[in-house]
Formats: structure tokens, sequence, C-alpha cells
């Protein structure tokens, strides 16, 4: 394989492995405003009236942060497939 191409992959797994780790920080990120998510809807839905609309507030929180962890966790297990992918044409 030529150097400069080398090179090039190299440098585009080490972007690929910064990326991930930023993605696991989202990742963390996410999970934590699903556990918020779920304290406002056990608050909301304990209580009736006004209260009961944080209820379900809360319970969108937490949907829609389960569904992008999920997202950005497929993302990572893709990336770290890809990352292997590119040391391993390296290696050849």
């Amino acid at each position: 394989m030529i150097d400069e191409k080398k090179k090039q992959m190299i440098y585009e797994a080490e972007m690929q492995s910064k990326l991930l780790k930023k993605l696991s920080k989202w990742s963390i990120n996410v999970m934590g405003l699903s556990s918020i998510g779920v304290v406002i809807a056990y608050y909301g839905l304990s209580h009736s009236g006004i209260k009961f609309a944080f209820g379900i507030f809360g319970i969108l929180i937490a949907v829609i942060s389960v569904i992008a962890c999920l997202i950005i966790n497929l993302a990572i297990r893709n990336g770290k497939k890809n990352v292997n992918h590119i040391l391993e044409l390296i290696n050849k």
C-alpha cells in the first residue's frame, strides 16, 4: 500500500476514534437525561391536576432519551467495526 494512502487511512481511523469518544460522552449524558425524565414522570404522575402534565412531559423526555441512547450506541458499535476494518486494511 502506498505510504500516503496509509497515512490518510491512519488519520481517518484516529478521527473516527475521537468521534467515538465524544459519542460515548453523549451516550452517558442522554442516559442521565432519561433518568431525569423518569424522576419528573414519577413526580407528575403521583399528583393530579396541572402536575400531571409534568408526568406526561417526563415520560416524553424519558422515551426520547432512550431512543436517542439506542441510536448513539448503534453508531458507536458500527464506528468501532469501521475503525477495526480500517486498521486491518492498513496492516495487510
